[in-house]
């Protein structure tokens, strides 16, 4: 029965049943004021918050220490190689 009805037409009805079930209700004045407010009231701008310096501190530490060990070890594999050469 409903697939013959045309979209529009089940559209109405719907429309129709909810006006029929739904009463329209009027807020208390504090819910509209506190609302208003709300719409009304604009957050204050936040940019993005910078890291802790520790933290950027922590981060070069580990940088140079990561640099350090690499250079260590290429610096024992090479001469691991040139030693190796030799005997």
């Amino acid at each position: 029965m409903m697939a013959s009805l045309k979209p529009a037409e089940t559209a109405e009805s719907f429309e129709e049943e909810l006006q029929a079930i739904l009463r329209p209700v009027r807020p208390s004045r504090k819910f509209v004021q506190t609302v208003r407010q709300r719409i009304h009231f604009t957050p204050p701008v936040r940019l993005a918050v910078k890291p802790p310096e520790s933290r950027r501190y922590l981060l070069i530490l580990g940088g140079v220490l990561s640099v350090s060990l690499l250079l260590i070890t290429t610096v024992r594999a090479v001469f691991y190689l040139v030693n190796r050469s030799r005997v």
